[in-house]
């Protein structure tokens, strides 16, 4: 019968994996307004995306590539691949947390700002809880320090190639790279890592441009409140001889 809740969906209920209630549906004219909540998660969606398509290619890395490694320095090869797995490994939990966060949050947040006349002020407060706000940073931060993470665990996994690609091309037994190989595949090494660390510099150079300019609009934003408050508590004589006194 419509509108009853089947025996499945019972089930998943009482087992809190899933609710079979929802907000009102309520056609109110200002949810098709824009609103600066809109713009902050636009901004955050292509992260999300970014983040997707990073997961794919470290899992698909990290399952491709040969477990032939090792926790010692002694053997180059192994030691570098055991390297690269670590920080593919890292790669590929950054940019799940991304992803999760990323998809997470925009649904919840858009599902409270539909919520009802105070949908947007439920919005509001949810986007704006410290613990919602450190997991987007959270989120955000290590998907854009995944990239350059990325490139350097390819920077090692290049001398593994190279060696490991021509020792059963070279020799029968396998057990040693040709040199001139192996000094080609050290300097692909070098070239990752060049990459990788100009990759550190512009992150490194747009935060901190980023970070100079949210200082000042944060000083801005504290002059304009603590001017409103003194119109509303002192009067204009007292907001007057405040800019007198600057």
């Amino acid at each position: 019968m419509a509108g009853e809740i089947g025996g499945t969906e019972m089930l998943l209920e009482s087992g809190g994996l899933a609710r079979s209630d929802s907000m009102e549906i309520t056609n109110d004219p200002r949810f098709f307004n824009d609103n600066i909540i809109n713009y902050r998660l636009a901004a955050f969606a292509g992260i999300s995306v970014v983040s997707g398509l990073m997961v794919q290619n470290a899992m698909d890395h990290l399952f491709g590539m040969k477990k032939t490694m090792t926790v010692l320095p002694t053997d180059m090869d192994g030691f570098f691949q055991f390297i690269a797995f670590v920080m593919l490994g890292l790669v590929l939990f950054l940019n799940m947390l991304s992803t999760y966060v990323g998809v997470a949050q925009p649904y919840h947040t858009i599902r409270l700002m539909t919520a009802g006349p105070t949908g947007f002020e439920a919005s509001a407060t949810y986007y704006l809880n410290k613990n919602i706000v450190a997991w987007r940073h959270m989120a955000i931060r290590g998907a854009l320090w995944s990239l350059p993470l990325y490139v350097c665990s390819s920077a090692f996994r290049m001398v593994v190639k190279f060696d490991r690609e021509n020792m059963q091309d070279t020799t029968p037994q396998g057990d040693s790279p040709p040199a001139e190989e192996h000094i080609m595949g050290l300097i692909m090494m070098g070239y990752f890592l060049l990459m990788t660390i100009t990759l550190i510099y512009v992150a490194c150079k747009h935060n901190a441009v980023f970070e100079e300019r949210y200082h000042f609009a944060k000083i801005a934003i504290s002059q304009h409140h603590e001017a409103a408050h003194l119109m509303k508590t002192g009067g204009a004589s007292s907001m007057f001889g405040m800019f007198r006194g600057n």
